[in-house]
């Protein structure tokens, strides 16, 4: 069974890690970590800390390292460009995102959005979706944290000339497999919102270089279709095993 996991730093051995308050009353009061026992803390960065706790009681838990390792990030790196779906949909879709792997999660909006954010409302989606990813990132035990970005116009978030980008367009007549480069370090994927991607914007975006892809004849939900995209592309990579 693998160790309880937190982002907590991952410094070298001998040095001491402390858990955050809320990641220590989970430690104690779910998992019941005790003096003795072990658990891995990430720097989000590629470094990983296998450590003992050395100190557990009044939501307070401290470790000492026993063990560091470092790995690369792996590539290419993946950006799933999402326009977000109403309700809970969106925290499920940011979930799943980041328990596959994804690098980085960016909300759009686009002329046929059907969720806005304005003023104060916008400013809470990002600390309260980033907390999603911590928990996903942390229950799936990854190394890395995710990046939660947006919401962003279109215009900003979509930029095919910066690196390779490819819109799931349901009007698009090559497959994600072969739309996908061979080789590269980064790769943006693009997901409309439920009321599909206008065609101008799709076209705006292939004239920018983008490349206009499909995963198949059904149409997808907005969530379902972000996490079939994302695990195709992790596992053509090699990402997934």
């Amino acid at each position: 069974m693998s160790l309880p996991h937190f982002f907590a730093g991952a410094p070298a051995p001998g040095e001491p890690v402390a858990l955050a308050p809320e990641d220590a009353r989970h430690a104690l009061r779910s998992l019941r970590l005790r003096v003795g026992e072990q658990f891995t803390s990430s720097d989000g960065a590629g470094g990983l800390a296998r450590c003992r706790v050395v100190r557990a009681a009044n939501l307070l838990v401290e470790g000492e390292v026993i063990e560091r390792t470092v790995e690369a990030a792996p590539l290419p790196r993946l950006s799933v460009l999402l326009s977000p779906p109403k309700g809970e949909r969106l925290t499920w879709a940011v979930q799943k995102l980041a328990e596959l792997g994804v690098d980085r999660i960016v909300l759009v909006e686009t002329a046929r959005s059907v969720r806005r954010w304005e003023g104060e409302r916008a400013a809470r989606v990002g600390p309260r979706l980033e907390a999603v990813v911590r928990e996903a990132a942390k229950q799936s035990r990854r190394r890395f944290l995710p990046e939660m970005a947006g919401p962003l116009p279109w215009a900003e978030a979509v930029v095919p000339d910066v690196e390779p980008t490819v819109v799931l367009w349901e009007r698009a007549t090559e497959g994600l497999l072969r739309a996908i480069p061979d080789e590269p370090e980064a790769l943006s994927l693009v997901i409309g919102p439920e009321g599909g991607i206008p065609r101008e914007e799709a076209l705006a975006a292939e004239r920018a270089g983008a490349r206009l892809a499909g995963l198949g004849p059904t149409i997808l939900r907005t969530e379902t279709a972000a996490v079939a995209a994302a695990a195709v592309t992790l596992a053509r990579y090699g990402r997934l095993g």
